[in-house]
């Protein structure tokens, strides 16, 4: 599972919006559905509904594990960044 899908699916989830989380990630709203796709295709499972965009029972689940996740692997950069 790629960080930067997850985060791109965390920042849809928490705007609503693939735009705004496009905006937010420096992507084109292309890329961000493309990201949003490709996680969906890796776990097998829709995660974000799409009218409107809110996540699933999936992708609320996933968003649980996501965010934790994520801080995980900033924090570990962080320690290995200040070696």
């Amino acid at each position: 599972m790629d960080p930067h899908l997850l985060r791109t699916f965390v920042a849809v989830a928490r705007h609503g919006s693939f735009s705004a989380a496009a905006r937010e990630l420096g992507y084109t709203q292309s890329a961000v559905s493309q990201h949003i796709a490709a996680l969906e295709g890796d776990l097998g499972a829709v995660l974000l509904g799409r009218r409107p965009v809110a996540p699933t029972p999936a992708g609320a689940r996933l968003l649980e594990h996501a965010e934790p996740l994520l801080l995980r692997l900033d924090a570990a950069r962080a320690d290995i960044a200040r070696l």
